[in-house]
């Protein structure tokens, strides 16, 4: 259990200076604020709360698959303190996508864009999102069960094809 926490921290550790590393940025650079200010109302921060929420929980269910010693109690604490480093987490990822955006947006763009991400219709939208992408992962799950069943039966005889060691 340590070695996989010590393992995702190592990772996270050894992407910031790739993260952090900065392209020159245009002329007219957005304001951070600004730039925060349409990460909201795009709904950035929620999507990217609900992608971490999957991945931790994917990570206590591979501590529970691989290691089924560990008590269900001892599997919720563990959930419960990765939970609460979630936010402040994702306050500091918001300022370093504000960054990103920085670099490739002018200020012109930005106020568009939070022109027509205070519309009515693009906050309906927005909100929509999470429920959007529940659904629209249930179609992608289906296209991947599609293209391996299909492809399934010529994996299984290319891959007697490699042990009887005919080339393919």
């Amino acid at each position: 259990m340590r070695r996989i926490l010590i393992t995702l921290i190592l990772c996270l550790c050894l992407a910031a200076p790739a993260l952090a590393a900065t392209p020159t940025t245009p002329k007219d650079a957005p304001r951070e604020q600004d730039v925060l200010t349409y990460i909201d109302l795009f709904g950035y921060r929620e999507m990217m709360e609900i992608s971490v929420d999957h991945q931790l929980a994917a990570i206590v269910e591979f501590i529970r698959t691989q290691r089924e010693d560990v008590p269900q109690n001892s599997l919720e604490v563990i959930q419960q303190e990765l939970h609460k480093e979630l936010g402040d987490a994702t306050e500091r990822s918001l300022h370093e996508m504000a960054a990103v955006f920085q670099r490739h947006l002018t200020q012109a763009d930005v106020d568009y864009l939070i022109s027509v991400g205070r519309d009515p219709r693009m906050q309906k939208v927005v909100k929509l999102q999470p429920t959007l992408a529940v659904e629209l992962e249930k179609v992608g799950e289906t296209l991947a069960d599609d293209v391996y069943r299909r492809a399934a039966p010529r994996i299984e005889q290319r891959l007697k094809m490699l042990e009887s060691g005919e080339k393919i």
